[in-house]
């Protein structure tokens, strides 16, 4: 009984503990936002090679904490799709995943909205909904670089 016990502890313990760490990385990324571009906020969040995701914690659940930690402490009244992006970045990119962040506008009602959402493999990740698709991408991190040779540029002139 007292191994059944502290098993059930432990993983308590350890789902807790996720939940405490990813409510400090939503912290950490909105103040990287605050005082950094976004450019160097992303250069900082980029994980050291030889750092591996949240030991085991399936990223779906990262998501739902994420996503749960923005309900409580909303970015701002227009939506959390920008602290949300950035911040599944570096877990996406902790787990492995070569997920890309890009930004957008489009004109609605004589405004400008924005929009921020992760592809991979030019497909969007863990989207909420198909509204990237009326944006707009003025911004994309990493940026691709070009896969054609000097052979295959065309001549300029």
């Amino acid at each position: 009984m007292v191994c059944c016990t502290s098993v059930a502890m432990r993983r308590l313990i350890r789902k807790y503990w996720t939940i405490f760490s990813v409510g400090l990385l939503v912290f950490r990324v909105r103040l990287l936002l605050r005082f950094l571009s976004l450019p160097h906020a992303l250069g900082v969040l980029e994980p050291k090679a030889e750092r591996s995701g949240y030991r085991g914690v399936p990223l779906e659940d990262l998501i739902y904490y994420i996503d749960r930690w923005l309900l409580l402490f909303p970015y701002n009244a227009k939506g959390n799709c920008f602290p949300r992006s950035v911040t599944l970045y570096r877990c996406a990119r902790r787990a492995g995943f070569p997920v890309r962040l890009h930004c957008g506008v489009r004109k609605s009602s004589g405004t400008l909205d924005g929009h921020a959402w992760l592809t991979l493999d030019g497909s969007p990740f863990h989207e909420l909904s198909r509204q990237w698709q009326q944006f707009t991408v003025t911004f994309s991190y990493p940026v691709e670089l070009p896969t054609t040779t000097a052979k295959e540029q065309p001549a300029h002139g």
